[in-house]
């Protein structure tokens, strides 16, 4: 009878940890980002050293916000939409705040002189270059770019709400 209870006890258990290591499992692989963002897709979600590297070539040594962690995503859909979300952490609010800073400063080139938007009490910055919709802001420790194709303000605006809710926790 003992040897019975044992035998459950343990068949109990070994059942608990298989749970718990599956939901464990499906946590950690969850995305950073949304399945949809907006009326697009999540495409290809780029992470790690790739990412990295990625964001690495758009800026230099001098711009100060090179990331130790980034996550690039790629959202589309069938009628020709299309959004990259770029995300670096920093190590703090406030520094995620001067790499933001960092940038604007750094603008000009193919970029136009950013705007400053108020968003659900963010301050992000919005400019236009290489023929697409860019819009940029701090949030927590993280740095969110995001850039879009579409020229409607209306429709870019829905969009970088449903991001700024959506993205960064």
């Amino acid at each position: 009878m003992k040897r019975r209870k044992t035998s459950i006890f343990l068949i109990v258990a070994l059942a608990a940890i298989i749970i718990a290591s599956v939901v464990i499992l499906s946590l950690s692989q969850k995305t950073f980002f949304p399945d949809k963002l907006g009326d697009m897709e999540l495409k290809l979600h780029r992470e790690g050293d790739i990412a990295i590297n990625e964001i690495k070539k758009s800026h230099s040594a001098k711009d100060n916000v090179l990331p130790d962690e980034a996550h690039i995503a790629l959202y589309r859909n069938s009628e020709g939409n299309r959004a990259t979300v770029s995300v670096t952490s920093a190590n703090t609010e406030k520094r995620a705040v001067e790499k933001v800073d960092n940038m604007t400063k750094g603008m000009g080139g193919m970029f136009g002189i950013p705007e400053i938007l108020e968003l659900n009490g963010l301050k992000i910055y919005y400019t236009e270059g290489g023929g697409e919709y860019h819009y940029y802001y701090s949030k927590n420790n993280l740095v969110i770019w995001i850039a879009v194709n579409n020229p409607d303000r209306t429709y870019r605006s829905g969009l970088i709400d449903e991001a700024v809710k959506s993205i960064g926790g």
